[in-house]
């Protein structure tokens, strides 16, 4: 039996999504996503701006080397497939790494900061932070530096903000 669970290990690959409803995941392989509700899912982010990360959900076979957003809750089973990618990760701003790397250049990860799920600058040590294996995360070059943001909140697609509510009232 451990030789079957080796072989099966080398095909599956399976993401933890903790209480918190939401991991990165960047993986070597396609990999085929699973079902999902239509609330969760699989995301890469298309732009960040305004302390904003809008996201794009992605269905079918995902690309090997993209990084992505799995929001969800308890562990999700991504099998490996030589099938060809089918998933739409154009414009994807995400990176990642296979193995755990320390990088140099300034970058979003993944955390929780005061209860909010989102994206934060990593912190640096002697010049470097560390990305864990099969983790994704937003390069800084991709976020304007004009917006001076040191978070990023996710968008996906509905109503972010009420600006100004205007009411009208009349006599009786």
């Amino acid at each position: 039996t451990k030789a079957l669970n080796e072989a099966i290990a080398a095909v599956v690959y399976t993401l933890n999504v903790t209480e918190a409803g939401y991991a990165t995941m960047y993986l070597a392989h396609n990999a085929i996503i699973p079902d999902f509700d239509n609330e969760n899912g699989v995301y890469i982010v298309k732009s960040a701006i305004n302390g904003w990360a809008q996201m794009e959900k992605v269905t079918g076979i995902l690309p090997a080397n993209t990084g992505v957003v799995v929001k969800g809750e308890g562990n999700y089973k991504f099998v490996y497939t030589q099938e060809s990618a089918t998933a739409n990760v154009e414009d994807n701003l995400l990176e990642g790494t296979v193995a755990a790397t320390e990088i140099e250049e300034d970058a979003y990860v993944l955390g929780i900061v005061d209860g909010e799920v989102g994206l934060y600058k990593a912190k640096k040590a002697s010049g470097v932070w560390l990305n864990n294996a099969n983790k994704a995360y937003l390069p800084a070059t991709y976020v304007p530096a004009a917006s001076g943001s040191a978070s990023l909140r996710f968008d996906f697609g509905g109503t972010t903000a009420i600006e100004e509510v205007e009411t009208e009232v009349t006599g009786t």
